[in-house]
């Protein structure tokens, strides 16, 4: 009880000091607000892609869930992504970045990472925040985010696609030349050439096909045999290759965009109130303190002359 008197008795004593300390530092505060560069926010708001091709999207329409939407982040949080915005929009002239001081590429990307930045929302969309000193500017570099994002990700898997794609291919190629040469050398042998090899593999399933008939030298069972085989598989490598340069074909499925960036003329920074309250009560901790200190030195040298 005693220490709350002594804690009163002393706020009642400096109250001057304390209502000039919280008016000077509001003062304070809303002058350092006026010469702050004001910054306007845009947002806009994309879900990802559910899969990597488009099979199933007309029967069965879905936004990606949380693995798509770590992937989505990470490709726009990239450094490429980055490159990208900024030599798109040239920002190295927006932040007045010296190219000749050997630090500048970090000073930009510091910058950039401050006023462009992505989060993950509660319902696994991906916000992009981007905050500059011209509103226009602020929803351009959004919506460039918005674009982009769908051809640099096409150009990551690119180089995969293809590769798989051509090695399907020289597969098939070499099973073809195979095919080809075990067909020469059975004609070569067959005496009965009016009979094609392709309706005797066409027929094989069939029960009612008699194989006797194509086959009618005896040295033809061995290459026969491996005909099959190798038929098959071509079968197979050309149905394999076919779908595959299908979907290479068909474009990846893009982002979905919910909302598009605006520009917004309503200022995000500096807000006002906030430095003033933050200004008056930091002067105020301040002037407190000193006041604390200069009564504590006064009860000192007061205790040392007694």
């Amino acid at each position: 009880m005693e220490n709350n008197k002594t804690a009163l008795h002393f706020l009642f004593r400096n109250r001057k000091l304390l209502i000039i300390s919280l008016f000077t530092g509001g003062l304070l505060g809303g002058i350092i607000t006026l010469f702050i560069p004001r910054t306007y926010l845009s947002t806009a708001i994309v879900y990802p892609y559910s899969a990597y091709t488009k099979d199933n999207i007309i029967a069965n329409p879905q936004f990606g869930l949380e693995l798509e939407t770590e992937q989505l982040l990470q490709l726009m949080e990239s450094k490429s992504m980055r490159d990208r915005t900024i030599k798109h929009f040239k920002l190295y002239k927006y932040y007045q970045i010296d190219t000749n001081n050997i630090s500048w590429e970090s000073q930009l990307t510091l910058q950039y990472i401050n006023d462009v930045s992505f989060e993950r929302s509660k319902y696994l969309s991906v916000v992009i925040n981007v905050q500059t000193r011209d509103p226009k500017l602020s929803a351009q570099i959004a919506n460039f985010q918005v674009d982009e994002i769908n051809k640099y990700r096409a150009e990551i898997f690119e180089e995969n696609r293809v590769k798989d794609l051509h090695n399907t291919k020289r597969q098939l190629d070499v099973v073809s030349a195979r095919l080809n040469k075990l067909r020469d050398s059975i004609y070569a042998i067959k005496t009965d050439k009016s009979e094609l090899l392709y309706n005797f593999m066409e027929n094989l399933d069939n029960e009612n096909y008699d194989a006797g008939i194509f086959v009618d030298d005896p040295s033809l069972e061995s290459l026969i045999q491996r005909t099959v085989l190798i038929y098959r598989t071509h079968n197979h490598l050309a149905e394999e290759y076919k779908n595959k340069q299908l979907q290479y074909e068909a474009p990846l499925p893009s982002v979905y965009t919910v909302d598009r960036a605006k520009p917004s003329y309503k200022k995000a920074s500096p807000s006002l109130v906030l430095n003033v309250v933050v200004s008056a009560l930091a002067l105020l901790l301040v002037s407190l303190t000193v006041a604390a200190i200069r009564r504590k030195w006064l009860e000192f040298k007061s205790e040392m002359k007694g």
